[in-house]
């Protein structure tokens, strides 16, 4: 009777030790480690919003400055799933698009188990509020697909070609463990 009782008492205590050595381990995980450059001299990015199903160490900072590089965030896939995914905006502050409401930087990523076919996609896009925003999981996801669809792959980055002051590059290595930089940065082609 002893043996049961203890029994009953070590099984939910191993589970636990093993959901939370789960929860911790990485080493067969892909991730993608996400830093932001802010090269520009004058714009700031502010307000980011995130949709990237799994795991996040070191959350976005909520604004960056010109001539800021904030710490990296990483994004781990979920446990069972071979492919981080994601999607990072941030409002570019003071920014407004032809039909005056605000521009944001969109950054998409996929990074993949093998790593050989990583990609990333980077837009500049006008919305009336945030395009993440008060949306479902759903909505996220689709808006994620729609978008990483339409830009990964590119090698010529956007401009915001309406009299802006900024251009976006980007890189992505082809690890399972990648690291993903953006910078935003003065549009040297546009001096006015």
């Amino acid at each position: 009777m002893a043996e049961l009782v203890v029994a009953k008492t070590a099984i939910p205590l191993i589970l636990t030790f093993l959901g939370q050595f789960a929860k911790k381990f990485k080493g067969f995980k892909t991730s993608a480690t996400v830093t932001i450059n802010n090269k520009h001299r004058e714009m700031k990015l502010i307000a980011p919003e995130i949709f990237s199903p799994g795991e996040i160490e070191n959350p976005l900072d909520w604004s960056i400055n010109p001539g800021e590089t904030p710490k990296p965030s990483k994004f781990f896939a979920k446990i069972g799933k071979f492919t981080s995914q994601g999607m990072i905006t941030y409002e570019i502050f003071g920014q407004r698009g032809p039909n005056g409401s605000p521009l944001y930087l969109i950054v998409t990523w996929k990074v993949k188990l093998n790593g050989g076919s990583n990609s990333i996609g980077i837009d500049v896009l006008e919305y009336e509020d945030h395009p993440l925003k008060n949306k479902s999981l759903e909505e996220k996801y689709n808006l994620y697909k729609e978008l990483h669809k339409r830009n990964a792959g590119q090698t010529e980055w956007p401009t915001y070609n309406n009299g802006a002051f900024f251009s976006i590059g980007g890189t992505v290595d082809t690890k399972r463990n990648a690291k993903i930089i953006i910078t935003f940065d003065h549009n040297r082609r546009n001096p006015f």
